[in-house]
């Protein structure tokens, strides 16, 4: 076990992250699944923390790299999820695992700044930075569940400034500057940002803008495209840990989705039937990829070690061959 724990990446906390999220997206279809994703998230999240509890060194050193640094928030934003989890059946112990999250959060955003915008290099910059800036959102559209919407509206707001500069910084960085292979998949990460906005936005307001809510809409959906157009070659080019920008990105996505059209429903709007069909077919599709991610990082992690090769007697054999 502690070789498996210490094969754990950083980037594992995203699989918890959209694991949580997957588990309230299948919640109205299925509570069983969504106990079922929850177990899977909490397994997720414990594996990451024995890592930076037994191996301290190695999460410090992870954490001068900014794409591992930055993608550290998705622990947080994992555990406000899980929150939601813990709170029927111990609100007081959730509603402190919710505000130690969004604390952590806030506190990790201020020294990411701190450590590398300050510093600031454009080849250095990833679509994980949204995780960093974008994702305290996700404390916008749990806040609802401890009666803090007006905390859920502040943050809501700070997270959304950062979307825009962000959003053109990471694309300008995309033109100028090529991306190495294990980061490919972190483009997926697109999908996130303008979804995630919506379903806080809708969170913590009593009476949403129709048409703010249809803006972010659009747009989720259209970089979901862009997104999805690209997936196949990033599968392709075999497993890195940053797979697990292949899943909370699309269940949020799909949550946005589902959420904007019971909006227009009740609002009176006429909805039609292929976009109910459609966004049931993107939680599938979220649901799969999650499946799919999980799996590959459990065979990642449960690998057996390669046992070393007997490198001095094959090499005499050669030369005795060769002779």
């Amino acid at each position: 076990m502690p070789e498996i724990v210490k094969k754990v990446p950083i980037p594992a906390a995203g699989v918890a992250l959209g694991l949580a999220a997957l588990g309230n997206l299948l919640q109205p279809l299925s509570p069983a699944a969504r106990m079922l994703c929850g177990a899977l998230s909490l397994f997720m999240v414990a594996l990451v923390i024995a890592k930076a509890v037994r191996y301290p060194a190695m999460i410090r050193d992870d954490f001068r790299n900014p794409i591992l640094a930055s993608v550290s928030a998705t622990l947080l934003m994992a555990l406000m999820q899980l929150s939601g989890y813990l709170a029927p059946y111990a609100a007081g112990a959730a509603f402190a695992l919710w505000g130690t999250a969004v604390a952590a959060h806030l506190a990790l955003m201020g020294w990411f700044t701190w450590r590398f915008i300050r510093n600031f290099k454009l080849d250095q910059v990833f679509p994980t930075y949204f995780i960093c800036y974008v994702g305290i959102i996700v404390a916008s559209a749990t806040s609802p569940l401890y009666g803090m919407e007006a905390i859920g509206q502040v943050l809501f707001w700070l997270g959304f400034a950062c979307y825009p500069p962000l959003l053109a910084t990471i694309t300008y960085r995309y033109i100028k500057h090529p991306v190495p292979d294990a980061a490919r998949p972190l483009f997926c990460i697109y999908s996130a940002p303008a979804s995630l906005s919506l379903v806080g936005y809708l969170a913590i307001t009593p009476e949403p803008s129709i048409t703010f809510a249809s803006v972010l809409l659009i747009a989720g959906q259209l970089f979901f495209v862009i997104v999805a157009l690209r997936l196949p070659r990033f599968i392709a080019g075999g497993f890195f840990p940053s797979f697990a920008a292949m899943t909370f990105p699309f269940v949020i996505t799909a949550t946005a989705f589902t959420q904007a059209l019971d909006l227009f429903a009740g609002t009176g709007m006429a909805v039609p039937a292929s976009a109910a069909w459609a966004a049931a077919a993107e939680t599938a599709f979220a649901a799969c990829m999650v499946a799919f991610v999980l799996a590959r990082y459990l065979a990642f992690l449960f690998k057996p070690a390669a046992k070393p090769q007997p490198v001095a007697a094959e090499k005499g054999q050669l030369d005795l061959e060769t002779a």
